[in-house]
């Protein structure tokens, strides 16, 4: 069987497999891991499979989860790992979460604006920078919300910044090999 053959068989049973589970056809499942007990391929194959299928349930069950926090505990927050740099919207979002005193209702409603825009913040954080750079973005605001704009995009970066930190530092380190540890 050449290595194609060998691939369209192992799709074909892998599809097979896939069916089984979502049908809840257990007998069908067993089969094929029977099959896969002399099948070091099929095996792999299959292993890889529930592998995906674990993985999927986990981010599935970990979307429910964080779904079911936002909208029954408002006031939690749902920590999620930084997938890129720290946008506008994740400021406005903490703004959102944690509100300074007494803001005015333009300062709010240009809040609510913002939870939308993607923009990534500058590397300048400074006030003046900032708001002369949001303002030339967003259009004018209140010169209160920029300053609590400001000291949330740094609370936000420096918290994306840990969880950076805190990542590398956690990952786990390659055994060392001969001599002691």
């Amino acid at each position: 069987m050449t290595d194609r053959e060998t691939q369209r068989r192992l799709d074909r049973l892998a599809m097979q497999y896939l069916a089984a589970v979502e049908a809840g056809d257990l007998d069908a499942v067993a089969a094929l891991w029977e099959q896969a007990e002399t099948d070091a391929d099929l095996a792999d194959a299959l292993h890889g499979l529930n592998a995906e299928l674990a993985a999927d349930a986990d981010r599935a069950t970990a979307a429910a989860i964080a779904a079911a926090a936002e909208t029954h505990l408002t006031s939690a927050d749902v920590i999620r790992p930084a997938t890129g740099p720290v946008t506008v919207a994740d400021v406005a979002a903490e703004l959102f979460r944690h509100p300074p005193e007494r803001l005015p209702p333009e300062a709010h409603a240009l809040n609510a604006v913002l939870r939308s825009s993607a923009e990534p913040l500058p590397d300048d954080l400074g006030l003046t920078k900032l708001t002369a750079w949001a303002e030339a973005k967003f259009g004018s605001g209140v010169p209160a919300y920029w300053k609590a704009f400001r000291q949330a995009a740094i609370r936000v970066r420096m918290r994306a910044n840990a969880d950076i930190e805190y990542q590398l530092a956690a990952r786990r380190t390659p055994p060392r090999t001969g001599g002691t540890p």
